[in-house]
């Protein structure tokens, strides 16, 4: 028995000498291993194109043969998603997500970037001249080498422009100031609006009432309780202040504010006209959904959803179409007077182990038919220069090929407002919340669910309750055990 207890122990003891020698082998900082090259993507489910071409490859594959193609090493993709970009920061901001590449929205950009928690595109580039130049690699699709935004790859301008000037110069944590343009390329973008039954509301009067159809101020009597509003605080906040902007219920003092600040105000006289029109809202609509609002459209449930134009887009191609009037089932409104124009952008976190893989991939994303495959298989607008795009035979070839597209005509999908909405001044990006976030959060809380209480009022009432209970728990559990009797010794 000693002699095999002396063995295990030898074992055990030569396992931990040479585990760490054995992971090194497997594991380098570069993100290669003894097998290969490794690429670790962090993005939204469904946010790139997963379909299979004749020869069984998706969009990833045919990025991971490129990059063999070019560098001569094998690249193994981990490919994982997230479902909100709270989940996302969460892991990022802890350090948990050992990831190459994300995918964020706007405002969660600004967050890490403050943070400290992104690379500059600009440097890595630099640091990765030398390679680049062995390789042959060239990134102009997404070139930030140039403060010229009008110039930046194949990067739609006017998306690089609005980046620009609505953030501007971010302070970072560490007492510094960037450009956000230099920490994230575009992926796609989209906007806020009314995905609508066709047959239920009419055109005329989303032109007339604009965002009190969410209102239901028309009074419609079909419509009203069948409007799905989203259970998202920033993008339902953004409504109640846009219709309080287009029916002139806004506060005095803010009546000279743009749309950018008007979005971007959460001081508590916002907040509080906010609450006010989100708790009369609730009588006419159904809910409030995330993801369950295009399905209830199409199956008509309700007539009208506050949506994304992505989801809009989706919606209308499922829904039903009438040939003999040449009408779809559902539409996508954006009124004229506001909304929200939002993007999400390929990020570098500092967990980066494989800095050339996510740089060539954020550029293979960048071209233009990995731009429209994407475009078309998620319902999104891309960031890529719409000009580029049409000038390219072999894009409106595929769009023409396309079975989700019924009768492509490139003249009328480049114009759509669902897909390419003009960016202009009626249009704002939401910015980080920041340290007003949990006032927002806690005014959503109440005019959704009816209570006049705060939330956190609610948690400090539950807790006394729970202290005062446990307390008297206590008590009569001790004078019990001191009425028992006790044990004679034998």
């Amino acid at each position: 028995m000693k002699r095999i207890a002396k063995f295990i122990l030898l074992v055990l003891l030569l396992s931990f000498v040479l585990l760490p020698t054995l992971v090194a082998c497997n594991d380098t900082s570069d993100g290669s291993s003894s097998s290969g090259d490794r690429l670790v993507i962090y993005n939204w489910e469904d946010y790139i194109d997963g379909e299979r071409d004749e020869n069984g490859n998706t969009l990833l594959d045919e990025f991971a043969a490129y990059y063999k193609e070019k560098t001569g090493r094998k690249l193994t993709i981990t490919y994982t998603t997230f479902d909100t970009n709270e989940t996302m920061m969460t892991k990022v901001l802890k350090g948990d997500a050992k990831v190459d590449l994300i995918c964020p929205s706007e405002y969660a950009i600004e967050k890490l970037l403050v943070a400290g928690c992104l690379l500059s595109h600009k440097e890595i580039k630099k640091e990765l001249e030398s390679q680049l130049t062995q390789y042959g690699i060239s990134l102009d699709a997404m070139s930030s080498l140039s403060d010229d935004h009008a110039s930046w790859g194949n990067i739609n301008p006017d998306i690089m422009n609005v980046i620009a000037s609505m953030f501007g110069s971010i302070k970072a944590k560490d007492g510094n100031t960037y450009d956000m343009t230099d920490f994230m390329v575009p992926y796609m973008y989209g906007t806020l609006g009314i995905l609508y039954n066709t047959s239920v509301v009419s055109i005329e009067e989303l032109e007339e009432y604009g965002w009190g159809v969410l209102w239901n101020v028309q009074q419609n009597e079909r419509l009203e309780n069948k409007i799905l509003m989203k259970d998202s605080v920033r993008d339902t906040y953004a409504a109640a202040i846009f219709y309080m902007y287009e029916y002139n219920l806004l506060p005095e003092k803010y009546k000279d504010y743009t749309v950018q600040q008007l979005i971007n105000c959460t001081d508590d006289e916002m907040v509080a006209a906010a609450e006010k029109v989100l708790t009369a809202q609730r009588e006419h609509i159904s809910g409030y959904e995330v993801d369950f609002g295009k399905d209830d459209m199409i199956n008509e449930i309700v007539y009208a959803d506050f949506a994304w134009s992505g989801d809009a887009l989706w919606a209308i191609e499922e829904g039903g179409y009438d040939e003999e009037t040449d009408t779809y089932q559902l539409g996508y409104y954006v009124p004229k007077v506001a909304s929200n124009i939002w993007y999400d952008g390929w990020c570098i976190p500092t967990s980066v182990n494989n800095k050339l893989a996510a740089m060539m991939f954020i550029d293979y994303m960048c071209r233009p038919m990995s731009s429209v495959r994407n475009s078309v298989a998620i319902g999104y607008t891309s960031a890529a220069d719409k000009n580029l795009l049409k000038a390219d035979q072999d894009v409106l070839q595929y769009l023409v090929d396309c079975e989700y597209l019924e009768d492509f005509d490139d003249e009328s999908y480049f114009v759509d407002e669902g897909r390419y909405p003009e960016i202009n001044e009626t249009l704002g990006v939401m910015r980080d919340f920041a340290d007003r976030n949990d006032v927002v959060v806690n005014m959503w809380q109440r005019a959704k669910s009816g209570s006049t209480v705060d939330v956190n009022l609610w948690y400090i009432i539950l807790a006394i309750v729970g202290a005062v209970g446990l307390c008297v728990g206590t008590y009569f559990t001790v004078q019990a055990l001191k009425r028992r009797p006790r044990k004679l010794k034998q």
